[in-house]
């Protein structure tokens, strides 16, 4: 099965052609069957998050048709009645990384309208996630407004994947941001 580790979504007026373009010369990108929607490899997320802000910085035209890319840490395949217990044991080996930090967890959802429920799964991770801190003896806080910290949980039909997306990294990039 093709592995990815970003997920880049078209600008609201932009054109999807001409964003699977722009983000070619940075890995193989795939068309997936949701609008506006694509699914990347690439080698340095980081990187390609550089070069695209600072070709922004030049150009105000520059990735134009680019709306967000989330880099994603960890992927996996998943059963929708299986979905919460799958994903609390992909985000456990991460909880660490929470410590102590302010966050909360955005789920954006393609497929399964109707089957999974996003603020229920929200609600549910962060009760989970302060459980564990809590239990570590790091306890964390829930922030909407500005987190140290947003697990940003992506699926797309039957894949999900997230990442961790630093405050650090939201400032410094302006595509990766929260649905």
């Amino acid at each position: 099965m093709w592995t990815f580790n970003v997920v880049a979504t078209m600008a609201h007026a932009g054109r999807y052609r001409h964003m699977l373009e722009d983000l070619a010369p940075f890995g193989e990108f795939r068309r997936t069957e949701f609008l506006g929607v694509a699914l990347g490899q690439v080698k340095d997320p980081r990187a390609m998050l550089e070069t695209i802000r600072r070709e922004r910085e030049k150009k105000f035209y520059a990735f134009q048709d680019l709306g967000r890319i989330i880099p994603l840490e960890r992927v996996f395949s998943f059963e929708v009645e299986e979905f919460f217990i799958q994903l609390r044991e992909n985000i456990g080996p991460f909880v660490e990384r929470f410590a102590g930090l302010s966050f909360h967890a955005r789920l954006e959802r393609r497929g399964h309208k109707g089957e999974i429920i996003s603020p229920d799964i929200e609600r549910d991770i962060d009760a989970f996630l302060l459980a564990q801190l809590k239990a570590n003896g790091t306890p964390g806080r829930i922030d909407f407004d500005n987190p140290d910290l947003i697990l940003a949980v992506e699926t797309v039909g039957d894949r999900c994947g997230f990442g961790l997306l630093g405050r650090e990294l939201r400032e410094r990039y302006e595509v990766v941001r929260v649905g």
